[in-house]
């Protein structure tokens, strides 16, 4: 632990104290800085941003009016107008909205104009914000903003306002890492797909798919290879299996999904059914120490939802091992690494190279 110790003087924790300091931040930052907007943030002057930004973090660039994009079509307009130009401009995004529950609401339908505003001169891209607004998704908003770090919560605000990590290498290299870590937070419709917004394609494991895959998390492989993923890839298109046409409170799968253990009965804090969060190397957290029973207990019981909970935790334990294990392995390849760097070997001349 000596990225917490040395770099941000908090003093650090034998590794099977189960104590997390992830990046040695943990311990100082939860959710956004209090008093302070969240952009442009304290790295802003090493990045800069591609236009396609404004579509990733819509608050802070595209409604903006010193920074919204010019747009030609002046006037004012309601839905019926919105839908009988579109439907020419864009007709995929009218086909999709008149098959949504907001086209279909009542007294009215929310439309076009509710979530992007009727002045065409000031057109608002939508934000999670606009989404939890008190007559509309007000519960699911307030749940997601629940969460801290390793939560959607706070997946752009952490990495674009405390670390350096991804916002220091060349803007295109950037806007990978950026477009899933502001996914979560910024927009809902990561994951319910605008412009249909069908609570029944979000409660489908492909949904996290969009972000949860690739060497750095791969959670999505995890899953997809194990036995609870083979099972749902195998009954996924037959209802009476998975019919995700139910809520999720009134699931009733043969396995499950992602949705139905980290978002358990629709509720939106995926960081209130989660693991201890760690990444390998950052932090060799033993996640079976006391001091995550609490949340080893709360795990379980969703286990035993299809399993025995003897069952459950054996298996969860046989995991902290390996976890454990590996933790052990990449800290013996850092400090070869870190030889080799104090050696003068870091950086090799190609006269050096095998």
């Amino acid at each position: 632990h000596w990225v917490p110790h040395e770099v941000y003087g908090i003093p650090g924790d034998p590794d099977n104290s189960g104590k997390v300091f992830f990046s040695g931040l943990y311990a100082k930052y939860m959710g956004y800085p209090e008093g302070a907007p969240p952009y442009p943030g304290k790295y802003s002057r090493f990045w800069r941003t591609l236009p396609a930004y404004r579509y990733y973090l819509p608050d802070f660039m595209y409604n903006r009016d010193e920074i919204r994009p010019s747009n030609p079509i002046k006037g004012q307009f309601r839905l019926r107008e919105c839908l009988g130009c579109h439907s020419v401009v864009t007709p995929g995004i009218v086909r999709d909205y008149e098959k949504s529950a907001h086209a279909k609401a009542e007294p009215s339908p929310t439309g076009c104009d509710t979530c992007h505003g009727n002045n065409h001169q000031r057109l608002l891209m939508p934000s999670s914000k606009s989404c939890g607004v008190s007559d509309c998704h007000e519960e699911q908003y307030v749940q997601n903003a629940q969460g801290g770090i390793g939560s959607h919560a706070s997946c752009a605000s952490f990495a674009q306002i405390e670390c350096a990590w991804s916002i220091e290498r060349p803007p295109g290299d950037t806007a990978g890492c950026t477009f899933c870590h502001t996914s979560s937070e910024e927009r809902c419709s990561t994951c319910h797909q605008r412009h249909q917004f069908d609570p029944a394609i979000a409660r489908r494991s492909e949904q996290c798919k969009t972000c949860h895959w690739g060497k750095d998390h791969r959670d999505w492989e995890a899953y997809d290879i194990s036995i609870h993923g083979v099972v749902y890839q195998v009954n996924k298109n037959d209802p009476s299996n998975f019919d995700f046409s139910k809520k999720l409170s009134d699931a009733d799968y043969v396995g499950p999904t992602c949705q139905y253990c980290h978002l358990r009965g629709g509720h939106h804090n995926v960081q209130r059914l989660s693991t201890v969060y760690t990444s390998m190397g950052m932090s060799n957290a033993d996640r079976g120490a006391p001091l995550w029973k609490g949340k080893r207990d709360t795990w379980v019981s969703v286990c035993d939802d299809c399993h025995s909970p003897r069952f459950a935790r054996e298996n969860l334990q046989a995991m902290d091992e390996a976890c454990k294990d590996a933790g052990l392995k990449y800290t013996e390849t850092f400090k070869v690494a870190e030889n080799l760097q104090l050696d003068g070997m870091g950086e090799p001349m190609p006269k050096d190279l095998a």
